[in-house]
């Protein structure tokens, strides 16, 4: 069964990878989707370049709505959603496979609620900057989260899921990924497919570069759900165990095949 897709887009002053972003759902060799642009009424030419792809395609949908961050605008993207599983890309990020869409319907099904992958860290100008091996338990987490090298823009979860969670708190500006991610790994089984599906791109002015804030929101939201965070190396290693990647990421330690590549 094709089960549909939507991807929350949240924009602000987009303009620079708007583009690269949506052609990369475009090129998707799987065409059961939609796209759900959330626009913080953007003052440069991201909304002219989204209309302008609307008119090849009307998968792509647009909501300008004065929003308070990402967090209210994928809370009010995935409220018009009408697919059957869900994900968000930021808008400077890239699906880096043709076959993300195809390989997630093939993994999302009845035993697996949450699908995610390895992903890659890419610059400005979609060089590789490293990349990421990524891991998810085999069991529902009660006490310990140590599952940090996870990627929204490979990370994808059913309407059960969905349903099932009350929504990103706004006052979270950085950390707020979180707060899907445990709300899965606690109450859901996922799956991890070891392929990479996706681009990071690092910035300087990124949400994700204040290291200091997101890590004051991570603790915070981690107390909420009554858990604790270990970097211990054996937790990592068992991780990497479980998702049948440790040869690949020791290995990637030493050579990075990626690294210095443009995609």
């Amino acid at each position: 069964m094709k089960k549909k897709i939507s991807i929350i887009i949240p924009t602000f002053n987009s303009e620079k990878f708007i583009e690269q972003c949506i052609k990369s759902v475009l090129s998707q060799s799987y065409n059961n989707w939609e796209i759900i642009v959330c626009d913080n009424e953007s003052k440069d030419n991201t909304i002219q370049l989204i209309r302008s792809l609307v008119k090849e395609d009307d998968r792509i949908k647009i909501l300008q709505k004065k929003d308070s961050g990402v967090a209210e605008a994928l809370n009010n993207g995935l409220k018009l959603a009408t697919g059957d599983i869900f994900c968000w890309l930021n808008s400077d990020d890239i699906y880096m496979s043709t076959r993300t869409l195809e390989i997630v319907n093939q993994n999302i099904n009845k035993k697996f609620d949450f699908v995610n992958s390895n992903f890659l860290n890419i610059d400005s100008e979609n060089k590789v900057i490293k990349s990421f091996y990524s891991y998810i338990p085999n069991y529902k987490i009660k006490k310990i989260f140590y599952f940090n090298q996870i990627f929204t823009g490979s990370f994808f979860f059913t309407r059960k899921v969905l349903e099932n969670f009350k929504g990103f708190r706004h006052e979270y500006k950085y950390s707020f990924e979180y707060e899907i991610i445990i709300h899965c790994l606690k109450n859901f089984r996922g799956i991890h497919v070891n392929k990479f599906l996706s681009c990071f791109r690092i910035l300087p002015n990124a949400l994700s570069s204040n290291k200091k804030d997101l890590n004051n929101e991570f603790i915070d939201i981690l107390n909420k759900e009554n858990l604790k965070f270990s970097n211990s190396f054996i937790y990592r290693i068992f991780g990497m165990i479980v998702s049948r990647n440790l040869h690949l990421a020791v290995i990637n330690k030493i050579f990075d095949k990626y690294r210095g590549k443009k995609i």
